[in-house]
Formats: structure tokens, C-alpha cells, sequence
């Protein structure tokens, strides 16, 4: 056998402990970047023991989901198959990789992954397994030691679907277990992976102090610069043709072309606002009890040539 059964109970915090000493395989396009949920720094946090929040509602309908669908492929999937109860195990050769089978059966062993997927979300199964969900499989795979397995999804709550993957043996030697290492490797060394969106970046708090720009990093620093002058001139562009457009059109709200409506322009209502510098003057202590800072971001400008010479 190419595992140890973990013996916890799903959601609890001996099972939330066991998933933060070890990669789990439903974390492995996250840590490839590969993830629409999560991110490589997202995983590392987790095995710190900071979590995104939990939505106890969405594991429960989770866990509940695995039931149907369980009857599903015993009843209607047409496969000749006794599925067996979920359990977490952790790779002998590959310590650092765990996975939570949802059902498992015999002749040969077998994992299965259940999935739920809402009516309009379901077009992302159209042509397969959708490529965050064939990593994680690929990676139960490497725990288990199989060479296929099953992932069942259950659309809109009236459509199922069942896929078989194959092992990618390739796939996992190249790419799979070097990122699940490097992922560990991180963890292990407190060393965080760089920021892969932008709320992580305006997250990184800085320091006084300068840093050497490459010329390659010096010439993404000027390509931001171009980029946000060419925003600012795009707008100011807009904004006069808006004026030169209005000077034509006048008062009317309904444009054609050839006699074909082409598009509206119709004035609307002005936004409701909230005048806080009134009501700080009127009402300080509300105000104050009140008012919340948000998240800090960071600002890039780029230094005026006469700061340059100082």
C-alpha cells in the first residue's frame, strides 16, 4: 500500500490539524497558480494556521451532497460498483501529500470524488473535468497509488455526470509533486510564496528602504507608469468627446443611425450619498464609533526628474 490511513473525523480540529502537516490534494492548483479560489499564498497560510473564513453551510450541504450522489452511481450510473466510506490518507513516499477520498471501491481499488456544481456554473463541465478539479485527482492518485479514478458531479441538482481520469504519470513526476515540495519546503523554511493577485500585494506591508530595480524590473516600472498615463489621457479623451458628442446631440436621449436606434443617452438620477464631514461635524462620538479604516494598498509613482537630483 502507498499510504497510511489518517483516522480523524472530517471538520473537526484534529482533522483541520492533519491537513496543516501535510500538502492536501485538493490544495495542489492552488499551489500551481492554477486555482479560480484560492492562491499559492493562500496554502501556505493555511499551514500556518491562518485560514480564509469557513462556511459551515457550504461543508454541510457538502457532506450532505456525497449521500445523493453516492445513490446515484450505485442506482443510475450503470457501473457495477460498491462504493465505501470516505477517509484521509497520507502518501509513504510522499509524506508532504495527503488526500480526502470522498468514496473509494475494490476490484480494482478505486477513488471516487463527488462535486456539486450550480445550473450556471455547469458549462465549465462541458468538455471534461474542469483543470483545477483533474490536478486535485491527479494528486489523490499519487497517494493511492491507482492508476484511475472517478469524479462524479451533480449539476443544478437535476443533472449528473461521470468522469474517468487516468493517471498522468508524466504530469505528476514534472509538475505535481516538484511544486507540492517546494510548497512544503516553504512552509517548513517560513518562507512566504510572492504575492499572485492584487489585494495580496496591497496586503505586504513596506519598509523604509530602497531596493535595485534589474533592468527588466526597471522597464515593468516604466510600463506601469505608460500604462496609468495612457489611462489618464484616455479618460481626459473621453471625457471631451463626451463634450463635442453632447454639443451635437443637444437634448435628446435617443440616438439612431440610418434610421436604426443605435444607443440612449438619458440622464439619470444623481447617486445618493452621505455627507460625512456634516454629520462628523454635528455628531463626533457617532462618527467615531462609526467609522472603519479600510485595508491598506500600495501606490506606485514614479519620482519627478527635480526629486531625482536631490
Amino acid at each position: 500500500m502507498s499510504f497510511t490511513v489518517i483516522d480523524v473525523t472530517p471538520d473537526t480540529p484534529e482533522w483541520e490539524q492533519e491537513r496543516r502537516n501535510s500538502i492536501g490534494a485538493s490544495e495542489l492548483a492552488a499551489a500551481m497558480n492554477l486555482s479560480p479560489y484560492a492562491t499559492p499564498l493562500d496554502v501556505w497560510k493555511h499551514k500556518q494556521g491562518v485560514d480564509r473564513p469557513f462556511d459551515e453551510l457550504l461543508s454541510f450541504i457538502g457532506h450532505e451532497s456525497e449521500h445523493i450522489i453516492e445513490r446515484w452511481v450505485e442506482r443510475f450510473s450503470g457501473v457495477h460498483v460498491s462504493l465505501k466510506p470516505a477517509f484521509m490518507a497520507r502518501s509513504i513516499e510522499f509524506p508532504f501529500l495527503h488526500a480526502s477520498f470522498d468514496r473509494v471501491s475494490d476490484n480494482p481499488f478505486t477513488t471516487w470524488q463527488f462535486k456539486t456544481a450550480h445550473h450556471y456554473t455547469g458549462h465549465k463541465w462541458d468538455d471534461g473535468i474542469p483543470t483545477d478539479i483533474r490536478i486535485q485527482v491527479q494528486g489523490e492518485m499519487l497517494v493511492a497509488g491507482t492508476q484511475r479514478a472517478a469524479v462524479v458531479v451533480w449539476i443544478g441538482g437535476r443533472e449528473f455526470r461521470l468522469f474517468w481520469e487516468d493517471r498522468d504519470e508524466r504530469f505528476i513526476r514534472e509538475h505535481l509533486i516538484p511544486t507540492a515540495r517546494d510548497m512544503w519546503e516553504r512552509v517548513q523554511n517560513d518562507d512566504a510564496p510572492p504575492p499572485s493577485t492584487i489585494a495580496e500585494v496591497n496586503a505586504i506591508s513596506t519598509v523604509d528602504r530602497p531596493v535595485e530595480l534589474s533592468d527588466t524590473a526597471f522597464e515593468t516600472f516604466e510600463r506601469i507608469a505608460v500604462l496609468n498615463a495612457d489611462i489618464r489621457a484616455q479618460e481626459e479623451e473621453r471625457d471631451a468627446l463626451k463634450v463635442a458628442f453632447a454639443q451635437y446631440v443637444g437634448s435628446a436621449d435617443t440616438l439612431t443611425h440610418n434610421g436604426r436606434k443605435v444607443g440612449t443617452w438619458k440622464q439619470q438620477k444623481g447617486r445618493v450619498g452621505f455627507d460625512r464631514e456634516g454629520f462628523t461635524l454635528d455628531h463626533p462620538h457617532l462618527a467615531a464609533q462609526y467609522t472603519r479604516t479600510g485595508a491598506p494598498f500600495r501606490v506606485l509613482r514614479a519620482t519627478k526628474q527635480k526629486e531625482q537630483t536631490q
